[in-house]
């Protein structure tokens, strides 16, 4: 073989190698330039819409911006002097929320969890519920995640379970709120059923953190 005919057999690899590569080149650059889900800060994200526990939609019930933000007013104001005072340290400036119709009257209550070593201690974290204006119906000491919803009913709401020192307790409503204390409650001898909603159960869910 001659020596031109080398040179073009080797131009014509050249041209064939860099018009397959070119179209790979555009798209990777076209890809580049469009938004991805991980761009969206972080606070509104919802890492897997899809994802569900009985009684729970992931996106409806735990990560709606105006819940978030009617949460936050009222944490804001509930906690004024302490934040303006800079008592509350910035990883206890968080929470997440679980929307749930307690007493099924059609509009579902906010379940609040917080984090922190301002809000947690040994025996579990403080925890809330609030009505859909942002008023406080019931606010819980040493509580800890999940928080499980049963069927039966006090009063007209459902009871809870709830974790505290390591055991479940039977929370109950009494007219016009959940007891404060849950440690001081009943004690639930057997674990709860899979079957029921969990609440705040951010260990086995993909739940977004707020910040407030």
């Amino acid at each position: 073989m001659s020596q031109n005919q080398i040179s073009f057999l080797l131009g014509f690899l050249v041209l064939s190698v860099v018009g397959c590569q070119s179209p790979s080149s555009q798209e990777s650059t076209e890809a580049d330039s469009v938004q991805t889900e991980t761009d969206i800060p972080e606070e509104i994200y919802d890492p897997d819409p899809t994802d569900t526990i009985p009684g729970n939609l992931y996106g409806v019930n735990s990560s709606a911006k105006e819940t978030a933000e009617l949460v936050r007013k009222t944490v804001q104001t509930l906690f004024k002097d302490d934040l303006e005072k800079d008592i509350i340290d910035e990883y206890s400036r968080k929470f997440i929320f679980f929307e749930y119709d307690l007493n099924e009257d059609g509009n579902k209550e906010i379940m609040v969890g917080f984090t922190g070593p301002y809000f947690c201690g040994s025996g579990g974290c403080t925890q809330m519920i609030l009505g859909r204006e942002g008023n406080v119906i019931t606010q819980f000491t040493v509580s800890d995640y999940p928080v499980v919803i049963d069927n039966t009913k006090s009063n007209g709401w459902k009871d809870l379970f709830i974790l505290s020192g390591g055991k479940y307790r039977i929370v109950k409503f009494d007219g016009k709120t959940y007891p404060s204390n849950p440690s001081m409650q009943p004690e639930l001898k057997l674990l709860p059923g899979d079957g029921l909603p969990r609440a705040l159960d951010f260990v086995n869910e993909p739940y977004p953190w707020f910040k407030f």
